[in-house]
């Protein structure tokens, strides 16, 4: 007479696993309570086998917040493409890098475990070539431990320019794959092949800012420092938008301060739908 709780609908179809909704019917549960119903065409009809076999179903417990911590998997499902998470860590005005290209470090170190985490919910890390070339980065997941799994997101590179063979990120710590193409369209088809359900873009202003101007994300994690810079590089660069009427909105969820001394601003952002 047990009662199940759980976040997604129960699947009714055979993919790595047989059906949930077999397993469960076969333990005998009597009720079934679920927040938010399965967007897989695939998976679809747990609710309508749960119910034929003379289990009580419920389901919209939690359904806001469920869809709010499965947003990567569900946006996948949604969009037929991966989750896109941007991140940016910039000064007060703004700018990634000063005048000189320098950008090691602009926010501080709370914040770069910060994307450690960012890293790990992820299944690839994107970079360009002009990052690779001025920043050297590994861009791996350090420091963060979850139930002693270890966090290897495929590292991804876009553009035509030749990178060093002893840069950091061609190391043996992850997979590493060059798209030798600027196209995001090949990046998506590359997300898709490999079933990734969430994608953390990690580069310039150039490579983000066409994510943006692509409308090819759907949320933004800001970093942001107490600090100036007045000239040198802002995050975003030519979007196309030219009048007031035309600015890209975004959906401010939370800002939270980092840190107790050298004290950050994350700004997490989503992407509205037009």
């Amino acid at each position: 007479g047990a009662t199940l709780f759980v976040t997604l609908e129960p699947c009714n179809h055979m993919g790595k696993t047989p059906p949930c909704s077999e397993a469960i019917i076969a333990a005998g549960i009597k009720k079934v309570i679920f927040a938010v119903s399965d967007p897989n065409p695939i998976a679809q009809g747990g609710v309508k086998k749960l119910i034929d076999a003379g289990i009580i179903v419920e389901q919209g417990l939690l359904q806001d917040e469920v869809s709010f911590t499965n947003r990567a998997w569900l946006g996948k499902i949604n969009n037929s493409r991966p989750y896109i998470t941007i991140k940016i860590a910039a000064s007060l005005d703004g700018k990634v890098a000063a005048l000189d290209g320098s950008s090691k470090w602009i926010t501080s170190e709370i914040s770069r475990s910060d994307v450690a985490i960012l890293r790990s919910q992820c299944d690839a890390i994107v970079t360009g070539t002009g990052t690779v070339l001025a920043d050297n980065p590994s861009l791996t997941v350090r420091n963060v431990e979850r139930e002693n799994f270890e966090f290897r997101p495929v590292r991804v590179i876009l553009g035509k320019r030749e990178i060093p063979i002893d840069s950091k990120i061609l190391d043996k710590s992850a997979e590493t794959i060059q798209i030798n193409d600027s196209d995001l369209g090949a990046l998506i088809e590359l997300a898709k092949e490999r079933s990734w359900n969430q994608v953390l873009i990690e580069a310039g202003p150039t490579l983000s800012s066409a994510f943006l101007k692509a409308g090819l994300f759907d949320e933004v994690f800001l970093y942001q420092a107490p600090t100036l810079l007045g000239s040198g590089l802002d995050f975003a660069g030519n979007l196309g938008i030219e009048s007031l009427n035309q600015r890209l909105d975004l959906e401010l969820i939370a800002a939270d301060l980092l840190g107790n001394k050298d004290k950050n601003l994350r700004l997490h952002l989503l992407a509205v739908s037009k």
